[in-house]
């Protein structure tokens, strides 16, 4: 979550690499997204073959190096190289973020997990925005100091996590062969979705309190600090919700989500914003966990890396053409303007909630039909 979060130091390297255009400089901020993706499907592989703990610990090792070298270069073809590199280094530990979990935890247990990843994750999104927000007033490159951060897992997980059932060089037994089925593909398929219009919330909102002269992009910023920590308590507490509503959690969040995209399409004050963007983060804070948890129950057996991979792929790849996507359609409706992409984001999250009711309807009478009694 934290390669991106580099971008508010933009405008003091523009001061720097002045031979750069801004889309270039830019390209500091968002180009660990294409290591990301292009790593995340090879991770498994690469995991068979050296094994899950050297691998995780070779990307948060590529993740260091690559964050930290614009501390100590200038040279923007280097700093280019770097953020790659670090992206790759992502890409290698991203789906074991999740994947462990599958390994360590069961069922209920598992759905807590998945509530406490997700909340760790926004907390450490905000954390690390706080500590670069400290950070930059000291200049662009003492901002890059902040990825420093990686010594801690690197040194914690390096020191005290043991890998349950790792096939290691040298053992008789083959790792279990992975494979996936087009559940896995449709449930990534509806990640970039969701994704791709939900990035919209933080991408529009400056735009649109400017625009409708509500108030300026500064306290939107805060607006939206503020549905990240709402997201992230809401997620604490993801194992007990799930309990009680099954996978009808996902239709309730997506249908939440959709009105607090309506409250601020419409709203007039910042008091309206405000409750719109908290809404939205509350019941977003649902849509993480949940997508792994369902992964677990559609997946193959023995294939949570691979079907967690595919999954990441879809939330990184709807983020990254969030703008492209959403502003396409927008365009066909002949209207760019702020309220009305947030509105049409309200309708597509609307519609969604309507598919994915009648899915999950559909599918827990089937799974009623095909399961045995022992099952879950």
């Amino acid at each position: 979550m934290t390669a991106p979060s580099v971008a508010i130091a933009i405008p003091l390297m523009e001061k720097t690499f002045t031979e750069q255009t801004s889309a270039q400089v830019e390209m500091i901020s968002t180009l660990p997204n294409l290591g990301v993706l292009l790593m995340i499907m090879f991770s498994t592989l690469i995991a068979h073959k050296f094994g899950i703990k050297r691998t995780i610990m070779g990307g948060l090792i590529m993740y260091l190096v690559g964050g930290l070298t614009p501390v100590f270069i200038t040279n923007y073809t280097i700093i280019i190289i770097a953020r790659f590199i670090m992206g790759l280094g992502i890409g290698l530990f991203n789906p074991f973020a999740v994947s462990l979990m599958y390994r360590f935890y069961k069922k209920q247990e598992l759905a807590d997990m998945l509530g406490y990843q997700n909340t760790s994750q926004n907390l450490g999104n905000a954390g690390f925005g706080l500590l670069l927000g400290v950070l930059v007033l000291a200049g662009w490159k003492t901002a890059f100091a902040g990825y420093l951060i990686a010594m801690i897992p690197l040194l914690m997980f390096g020191l005290f996590v043991k890998i349950p059932i790792e096939h290691r060089a040298g053992e008789n037994k083959k790792a279990p062969k992975q494979s996936t089925n087009v559940h896995v593909f449709m449930l990534a398929f509806l990640m970039l979705i969701i994704f791709g219009m939900f990035m919209m919330m933080t991408i529009k909102l400056a735009s649109f309190v400017t625009a409708q002269h509500i108030t300026t992009p500064a306290i939107a910023s805060s607006i939206l600090a503020g549905m990240g920590a709402a997201s992230m308590f809401a997620s604490m507490p993801f194992g007990k919700i799930s309990k009680f509503l099954g996978n009808f959690i996902l239709p309730i969040a997506l249908l939440g989500i959709s009105i607090g995209f309506m409250i601020v399409a419409t709203a007039t004050s910042v008091l309206v914003v405000t409750l719109g963007v908290i809404i939205c983060g509350i019941f977003f804070g649902w849509v993480f966990p949940q997508a792994f948890y369902r992964a677990a129950q559609i997946a193959p057996a023995n294939s949570g890396n691979l079907s967690t991979s595919i999954i990441l792929v879809g939330i990184n790849l709807g983020a990254f053409l969030s703008p492209t996507l959403v502003n396409g359609v927008a365009n066909l409706f002949g209207n760019d303007q702020p309220y009305f992409v947030l509105m049409l984001c309200s309708w597509g999250f609307a519609i969604l909630t309507i598919i994915m009711a009648v899915y999950t309807i559909v599918d827990k009478r089937n799974h009623k039909l095909n399961q045995k009694p022992e099952e879950i």
